[in-house]
């Protein structure tokens, strides 16, 4: 095990010479904190801005972490999913998606970008679903079944998230591009946590545990099934929020331009994420102690005293 780790580290330490002689960073004038400020206050006032951020709040929260407590167990209850083999499915997956971004980079520039991440995100919704279903009533139940269809996954999965970039380098502006990446990546990861913690709420009015799920009864097959209807139930409404994403570079620089600033709007956004960041680290401070750590808002079951 140690060796395994060892192999790992040093893989790791591996980029910090490849950084240091591979990326050539030119050299500015620092800025001073106030001025910064101001411009990074102007920035989030624009609609262009705003909207974005609203757009990958929703689309992040509704698309992809609302999800089931069920999921962990049919994997390995269920479909028998050994560890190792969900490992090297897992890096084969990262490999796939390295490739499709690529491609995605290359050829997908020009696309209707609201009707790639329409179709990317049903097509994702479908192939999941016909995998779990058929887990979850014992109609297939193999784990690289299991495993190796939602490879497939990995080509709608890498297209939607090339988009989302697409639309971040168009946003940024000279002198911008870090703090429109980081504003507009930290807010698609907010609703992770808090994600979780709405997961965990709904989650615990069914019979979902490890303990019912090993029972394998029709009526907990039945209760996994409503919790799975949920989960692509909010993928499926996530669609909707491709209204407020650009459809291309000219909807995006259109938007810049004519979609003006709004002080109230901006500063709502700003506070609403503030809020949920305060709220994920605090569900996460929470987590670490044994005493907390049973709460739904840390990720826990709810604790019983």
């Amino acid at each position: 095990m140690n060796g395994a780790f060892g192999c790992l580290a040093l893989v790791n330490f591996a980029v910090v010479p490849a950084t240091y002689w591979g990326v050539h960073d030119t050299k500015r004038e620092p800025q001073p904190l106030r001025p910064y400020l101001l411009q990074f206050w102007k920035l989030v006032q624009k609609r262009a801005v705003w909207q974005v951020m609203l757009y990958s709040f929703l689309s992040s929260l509704l698309g992809s972490n609302l999800t089931t407590t069920a999921a962990p167990y049919v994997k390995y209850h269920w479909a028998k999913v050994e560890s190792i083999n969900n490992a090297v499915i897992g890096v084969l997956g990262h490999l796939i998606l390295a490739v499709v971004l690529a491609a995605t980079g290359r050829y997908g520039t020009q696309w209707n970008w609201r009707v790639v991440i329409v179709v990317t995100t049903l097509l994702g919704t479908a192939i999941d679903a016909v995998v779990q279903f058929l887990t979850i009533y014992d109609v297939v139940r193999n784990q690289w079944f299991y495993l190796g269809v939602p490879l497939t996954e990995q080509l709608p999965a890498g297209i939607n998230w090339a988009v989302n970039v697409f639309v971040i380098v168009e946003l940024a502006e000279d002198g911008h591009e870090g703090i429109v990446y980081g504003l507009l990546t930290t807010v698609g990861n907010l609703p992770g946590i808090f994600g979780s913690v709405l997961t965990n709420i709904y989650c615990a009015q069914f019979d979902v545990s490890s303990s019912d799920i090993q029972q394998d009864s029709m009526h907990v097959r039945h209760q996994v099934a409503y919790t799975y209807l949920v989960t692509y139930g909010t993928t499926v409404l996530s669609c909707l929020c491709v209204g407020m994403f650009p459809s291309q570079k000219a909807a995006v620089a259109t938007l810049k331009a004519t979609g003006g600033s709004y002080p109230l709007v901006g500063g709502a956004v700003l506070v609403v994420s503030f809020s949920v960041l305060v709220l994920s680290i605090v569900a996460s401070l929470l987590s670490m102690f044994e005493s907390t750590a049973c709460l739904r808002v840390a990720g826990g079951a709810g604790c019983s005293t």
